[in-house]
Formats: C-alpha cells, structure tokens, sequence
C-alpha cells in the first residue's frame, strides 16, 4: 500500500469511527474543474490611493503582518495578483497542499454540523479560483466550510437572534469572505468590512459588488474608523491577529473598547489566543475587560481534526463594560 493509499484509508476509518456519513465513497470528490471567471474589476486608482493614505496612517508603522510583506504576489499594486483567480490559494485563504480526500472529510464534517440550515442558504460557485471538490451535488471549497463552522459557533453561543439584527464588523475582513456569507445567511443589515491593507480593502468592496452586497456591507477605509463612532455589538477577526505585531492587536482592541464592543470573535493561527511567534494575547484582553466566555476545536473530535483543513480553535470573549 502507497503512502497516499494508506492516508486515504486512514480518513475512511475515521469517518466511519466518527459516525460522519460516507456517502462520499459513491460521490464524486475530485477536485472540480471550474470555468474560469472573468477578473473581478478593480479600482487601480482607489488602491494606489488607499495604499499611499494606509501608509501614512500610524498604525502601518506597528502592525507587523509580515505573511504580507514578505509575499511577492501581493505586490502593492497588484501586478502579481491574477484578478480571475483571487480566491486560489495565496494569504487571503491558505487551501492547497490538502487531498480532495481531506476536502470531502472537511465537508462531511461542516454539513454534519450544520444544525441551523445555514447550508440552504448560502453556495458555492468555484468563482475567482477558489478550489472545491464537488460532493453530493454540491461545490465545497475552503471558504464555505470555514464560514459554515465559523458562523455555526457564533450562532450556537451569541444570544438568539444575535446575528440578524446587531451591528458586526470584520476586522482584516480579506476579501469580504465571511461577510459575505453572514450577509447571505442573515437578513442582517448592520455589516462591516475593514482592514489594515489596502489590499484587502479594495478587493473587499469589489467582491461585496459582484455578490451584489454592497447595500447591506459597508467597507470601512482606515480613514472611515476613526470617523466611524456607532458602537459594535460584535467584533469579529480571523487568522488576521496572529499576522500582526502586539501594538497593532492593541490598537485595534482600544479601538473596539471605545465603541463599547460586547463581544469578540477570535481564530487564530496560533492556539491561546496567540500571535504566530506563540505570543499571547490573552494579558491584552483581559487588561481591557475581554473575558471568555466560549471556545472550541474547529473539529472538536480529535480523530476528524487529525485528517481534516487546517484545524483551528475559536475563542468567543464578552467584555465587562467599565
């Protein structure tokens, strides 16, 4: 038996041992060959501009996010970015370097869990490069499953009703990935993007436009946050933390404070909650009265999170007002 033969019969075990359905085993679960999409139209002069302004804003000089200095395809203005093909594997979603086999144990898992119909109400089309196996009559990327569990722990945790009414924003939102879900799941229209790269932001308010979101989702500029004085309800931030240096995280933390933000969602690259050099943030939020009040695997058995994307951990914290 080959290495790849014997990893594919391990994951069998596993769902089996887990009680996830197999269906799979008569399902095609290759990766799907997707027609490619048209590029995504970008405002040049909006991200030159944004890039110059990000800049000269003070938190550039403290944020860190080395993944995205370092990476040259995500050039400042965009000469390394395919515009067709945004959604592949780069640092907005890591998703290659994984077995359709891995794609359709991850898949089995988000719809094993998805006791809130959430599935019913959101797709996905393979647009702009995202990888998916197709399974069960349905296309499954990295970007559906992550939103599925991500928003299934918010909803089995915030109060009832919680995120379709209260005000929420994303904090290093990418390129809008888990508004766009929440906004397709959710009659929800209190929805904020933002982030800390001009490359995020432009890209962001494009995709929100091609979804034709852009009426429920506002994208808010580094120069809109401190203009922008409504309090938050819920904050959320996705593998963006752990890319950044402790003085942006805090600076981002007081300025949620200041809008008397209840609750903050955090998955990090790092357990704890932590930076990628395994600093921890948790001296940080507790200084400003985050405290936690729910957590967990983003496969909670450990058999299915051996095999399956990118096991995380999701931290929910409250904050005491003061």
């Amino acid at each position: 038996m080959t290495v790849t033969s014997k990893i594919k019969a391990d994951l069998w075990r596993v769902m089996q041992a887990t009680g996830l359905e197999v269906s799979v085993r008569s399902a095609k679960s290759d990766f799907a060959a997707i027609a490619p999409s048209a590029p995504l139209p970008i405002d040049m002069d909006e991200l030159q501009r944004l890039s110059n302004e990000y800049r000269s804003h003070p938190l550039h000089e403290v944020q860190g996010l080395e993944v995205w200095k370092k990476r040259a395809e995500f050039d400042p203005d965009l000469k390394g970015i395919d515009t067709s093909n945004f959604r592949a594997h780069n640092a907005y979603v890591w998703q290659a370097n994984y077995s359709a086999v891995e794609y359709a144990l991850s898949a089995l898992w988000a719809e094993r869990l998805d006791s809130f119909g959430m599935l019913e109400k959101t797709f996905e089309d393979g647009a702009f490069g995202a990888q998916c196996i197709r399974m069960n009559d349905r296309l499954w990327s990295r970007d559906l499953m992550d939103s599925i569990l991500e928003l299934t722990f918010l909803t089995d945790h915030l109060p009832a009703g919680y995120l379709e009414e209260k005000k929420v924003i994303d904090v290093g939102a990418g390129y809008g990935r888990l508004a766009h879900r929440l906004a397709e799941i959710t009659a929800n229209e209190n929805l904020y993007c933002t982030d800390g790269i001009a490359l995020s932001t432009v890209p962001c308010r494009a995709y929100l436009r091609f979804r034709q979101l852009e009426s429920r989702v506002s994208v808010l500029n580094l120069s809109d946050i401190i203009g922008f004085t409504d309090n938050v309800d819920l904050a959320i931030n996705v593998h963006s933390f752990s890319e950044m240096s402790v003085e942006a995280v805090c600076w981002w933390l007081d300025w949620l404070v200041e809008r008397q933000v209840q609750y903050l969602f955090i998955v990090p690259n790092k357990p704890g909650p932590s930076l990628n050099d395994h600093t921890s943030l948790m001296p940080h939020l507790a200084a400003r009265g985050f405290t936690l009040e729910a957590q967990r695997s983003k496969y909670e058995d450990p058999l299915v999170g051996k095999f399956a994307l990118h096991q995380a951990a999701y931290y929910l914290f409250g904050r005491t007002q003061r």
